[in-house]
């Protein structure tokens, strides 16, 4: 969802801060991905090839959004995500017992803790 909102962003949206924003999330979030995908094969865990219903319909709706609409929704969107994420990330990252997958989780949660700092101070400014 990040990489595809991402790329969004820096189409439609009006800030330059917005738009900065997107690119690190479509930069970051492939990586992650990316590592995730590799340790999901080499757990033999298969993870979905699409979205849940739900995200997939929240993004057909942003792209009905542009300019200042859209970045206030998107950064609001990204902040409340972003905050999910690391409660997400806390938990796996001391409560796991599968050592790869607690490291990943671990390693990543700096990155979304950036993320969260970025987009809060964007939120501040975006009106």
């Amino acid at each position: 969802m990040e990489v595809e909102l991402g790329n969004m962003a820096q189409q439609k949206a009006q800030s330059a801060r917005v738009k900065s924003f997107g690119a690190m999330m479509v930069k970051d979030h492939t990586k992650s991905n990316k590592e995730l995908m590799a340790l999901a094969s080499a757990k033999n865990i298969v993870i979905p090839s699409k979205m849940p219903a739900e995200i997939q319909q929240h993004i057909d709706e942003m792209k009905k959004l542009s300019g200042a609409e859209f970045d206030k929704h998107y950064i609001s969107m990204m902040t409340d995500d972003h905050k999910d994420d690391i409660d997400q990330f806390e938990m796996a990252a001391k409560g796991l017992t599968d050592d790869n997958i607690k490291a990943f989780a671990a390693k990543t949660l700096p990155v979304l803790k950036m993320h969260l700092d970025s987009a809060t101070a964007i939120k501040k400014d975006v009106k």
